[in-house]
C-alpha cells in the first residue's frame, strides 16, 4: 500500500494557494479610522442588474458611497473607497459591494483574496475634517464625495453601518470555464463611533466615470465619522 499524505484542510494556510501572503490574517483592528459615507436613491435597473440572485432591491433603489482612511491597521497606513448597492438578503438590509479603490498594493492584496472586494488600484482622498473626499482610476477622478455645509452633530451611538456582501472569486485555469469558485461572502465588522456629524450629502461624478453606473438621483444624507472598527473573519460564506 503506497503511503498517503497527512496535510489536513485545518492546516492549509489561509491564504493558500499564495504562499509567501503580504499580509497577515483575519481578523484587521482598524482602531481610529476616518469615514465619510453618502446614501442616494438610484435606479432600479441599475441596482437588479448588478446584484446576485439571492439578493433583492431595497425601496426606493439606493446606493452608497464611502471614503474611508485608516491610519492604524496590521499593514500600516492606507485609504479605501467603496460603491455599494442598499440591497435586502430575505428581510435583512445589507450593502452589496460593487467597486473598490484603495491606494495600497498590500491592501489591495488581502482585500481581493480574502474578503472579496472588487478592489482596483488608485488614489483615495479624504479631508482632514471629514468632510469631502475623492476617488481616482487610472483615467483620473471617477468620483466626488462631500457632506454637504459643516452638517450638524450626530451622537455617536446613531451611527449605523450595514453588514456588506462581496463576491469572493477564484479564476479558473481550464478553457471555457469561467470561475473555479464564486462565493458570497459577508462581512459584519464592529463599529464605535467617537465623533459622527451628519449633513445632506453631495455625490458626483466626472464624465465617463465607472461609478456613474449608480447614478446619483436624490442625496439621501451623509455621515462624516471617526471610529474603531475592524475586518473580521466572515459571519457567512455561501455558494452564489
Amino acid at each position: 500500500m503506497p503511503d498517503q499524505g497527512t496535510l489536513t484542510e485545518a492546516s492549509v494556510a489561509h491564504t493558500s494557494p499564495v504562499l509567501a501572503p503580504l499580509y497577515p490574517p483575519p481578523p484587521w483592528k482598524l482602531p481610529g479610522a476616518r469615514i465619510l459615507r453618502a446614501v442616494f436613491e438610484t435606479d432600479k435597473e441599475a441596482v437588479l442588474s448588478n446584484v446576485p440572485p439571492k439578493l433583492t432591491r431595497s425601496s426606493p433603489p439606493y446606493g452608497l458611497v464611502s471614503i474611508e482612511h485608516y491610519a492604524d491597521s496590521p499593514i500600516g497606513e492606507f485609504s479605501l473607497a467603496h460603491q455599494f448597492i442598499g440591497c435586502r438578503a430575505g428581510f435583512f438590509v445589507r450593502a452589496f459591494a460593487l467597486q473598490s479603490v484603495v491606494d495600497s498594493p498590500v491592501a489591495l492584496s488581502a482585500l481581493r483574496e480574502v474578503w472579496g472586494f472588487p478592489c482596483v488600484p488608485g488614489k483615495v482622498t479624504l479631508a482632514a475634517d471629514g468632510k469631502s473626499g475623492s476617488v481616482e482610476g487610472e483615467r483620473g477622478v471617477i468620483c466626488n464625495l462631500a457632506l454637504g455645509g459643516e452638517g450638524e452633530e450626530l451622537a455617536p451611538d446613531l451611527v449605523r453601518f450595514d453588514p456588506i456582501l462581496t463576491l469572493r472569486l477564484a479564476p479558473s485555469l481550464q478553457e471555457g470555464t469561467t470561475h473555479d469558485l464564486i462565493q458570497l461572502v459577508q462581512v459584519d465588522a464592529e463599529v464605535e463611533a467617537y465623533t459622527a456629524r451628519r449633513g445632506k450629502g453631495e455625490v458626483t461624478y466626472p464624465d465617463g466615470s465607472d461609478w456613474s453606473i449608480l447614478a446619483c438621483r436624490n442625496p439621501i444624507s451623509a455621515v462624516s465619522s471617526v471610529v474603531d472598527t475592524e475586518l473580521p473573519l466572515a459571519r457567512f460564506v455561501m455558494p452564489y
